[in-house]
């Protein structure tokens, strides 16, 4: 008897699993400003401001060294500009705080200080504003590239990528199979939709893609 009721519960779990169909829409980001639709010339090496985190969301909290380097992986990927990156410790002996987000008040030496010391013709501000690693994995990033001469917004992108929704978990599929493949994938196509890790590659990759052209 109790084989069989492990039997029905077994049959139970396999019954819900869910597909995901091949057909349908994929997901475009569409909250994204932009002042310039090609990079400037004179916009050759932006500097990366510390990650930034909800300071409630612990999960995010706890990841926010291994968020920083895929970001910046997949930024540098882009090949937009060149890259350098402003360490928290860095950030605090200049500016006596080691994360400093666009929306609140920055330091007024901020944009020259940068400009001057690491010869950075932008600033992009980094902020994860929601994250949630366990399934359906889901993770907000918040975007912004200024200029260090004059302030100017470039662009920006506040946009969550959440595998719940159809269109995301299809278009992150797609770039598992253009990026990530291997036996665990071909075995379970949803495998790396499931890693946190993984899943917020394609996020950043997805977000970075939308920089204005050079």
């Amino acid at each position: 008897m109790g084989l069989l009721v492990l039997g029905l519960l077994g049959f139970g779990c396999s019954s819900q699993k869910v597909t995901l169909p091949e057909f349908g829409p994929r997901f475009i980001p569409a909250n994204i400003q932009k002042t310039v639709l090609t990079l400037s010339q004179e916009l050759k090496r932006i500097a990366i401001l510390p990650l930034t985190v909800e300071l409630d969301n612990l999960a995010a909290m706890d990841r926010i060294d291994s968020l920083t380097s895929l970001f910046e992986e997949e930024l540098r990927k882009q090949q937009r500009f060149e890259v350098v990156s402003v360490s928290p410790a860095n950030l605090q002996r200049w500016f006596g705080r080691p994360r400093i987000l666009a929306t609140e008040s920055v330091p007024a030496n901020l944009l020259g200080h940068i400009k001057t010391n690491l010869l950075a013709d932008g600033i992009l501000f980094v902020r994860v504003h929601s994250y949630r690693p366990y399934p359906p994995v889901s993770i907000g990033w918040d975007l912004k590239l200024v200029t260090t001469s004059t302030g100017q917004s470039l662009w920006s992108i506040d946009e969550t990528f959440d595998s719940a929704q159809a269109d995301v978990a299809r278009a992150a599929r797609d770039y598992f199979r253009s990026h990530h493949t291997g036996h665990i994938e071909l075995g379970d196509p949803q495998a790396d939709m499931r890693s946190p890790g993984l899943f917020s590659r394609y996020a950043a990759q997805a977000a970075t893609a939308t920089l204005p052209l050079r």
